[in-house]
């Protein structure tokens, strides 16, 4: 009797394995396991959606949640993993005004920001932060395509996003903009991923990629001889910037103007 209760033991064991082998390769191994935490309750998105934005400290903020069908994405290479995701969390954050330690107290961020966050219930995985621009810039042109963004990010670089991570990031979005310095403060626009990405043949690392839209152009020092400043790079080419955070240690791995939005002259050509 007590060998056939040692075989139950190890059938059940078996069994138990099974279900959770099943439930990584399915997608559920992810996030929302190592959260330990429900996502589809009300309550613990609003914690968890604090604890990836760092937006739990801030005064004066309003939330609003609702669930929607992701219709539209621009990811590189991601965006057929985003696109069409059902029954997500669509949190939005009104009334944030950012605030950077990086930065000297008396620069203040000059604009009300409401935020849009992402979250996939089922797997934890945040799949964008987003603060669009109440207003018109000329110069701020729509962001590229996703296809049109990833055939510029393999020629400069060979940079590639692989997935979405499958552990929450070590550093919140706000500590990944204390990192970048003042020029948060600046942008009109702030659109940030938290991804695996790798450069050239290195190995994928998690990252925040965070796109600052509507900055001031990027300024030349000196013009080379000849050039006059009608020749050099439009505003559109030079008002926007993206960095990319170490999302273990917080370290700015590097910055690009890469991907550029699509040439409006090309673009009347296609």
């Amino acid at each position: 009797m007590r060998r056939s209760g040692k075989l139950h033991s190890i059938s059940i064991l078996r069994k138990v394995l099974v279900i959770m082998l099943m439930m990584c390769v399915f997608g559920s191994c992810s996030f929302a396991r190592q959260i330990g935490m429900d996502l589809n309750k009300h309550y613990n998105v609003d914690a968890y959606v604090d604890k990836l934005t760092g937006f739990g400290t801030f005064e004066g903020i309003t939330k609003s949640f609702e669930r929607v069908d992701v219709n539209d994405d621009n990811t590189p290479f991601l965006y057929r993993q985003i696109k069409g995701k059902k029954n997500v969390w669509r949190i939005e954050i009104k009334n944030v005004r950012l605030k950077l330690k990086s930065v000297w107290p008396r620069y203040k961020d000059k604009y009300l920001r409401n935020f849009e966050v992402l979250v996939d219930p089922n797997t934890g995985h945040l799949l964008r932060i987003r603060s669009k621009f109440d207003g018109y810039d000329p110069n701020m042109l729509p962001e590229p395509t996703a296809e049109w963004a990833e055939a510029r990010l393999r020629g400069a670089g060979y940079e590639i996003y692989h997935g979405l991570p499958d552990e929450p990031p070590e550093i919140s979005f706000i500590q990944a903009l204390n990192a970048i310095g003042g020029h948060p403060l600046l942008a009109k626009e702030i659109y940030a991923l938290y991804v695996m990405e790798s450069k050239m043949k290195s190995q994928p690392r998690p990252v925040w990629a965070i796109t600052l839209r509507g900055i001031p152009p990027l300024h030349f020092i000196t013009v080379p001889p000849g050039v006059s400043q009608d020749k050099l790079p439009p505003i559109w080419q030079r008002n926007h910037f993206r960095y990319v955070v170490n999302a273990v240690t917080g370290k700015v791995l590097f910055a690009t103007t890469t991907p550029q939005p699509m040439d409006p002259e090309q673009k009347k050509k296609e």
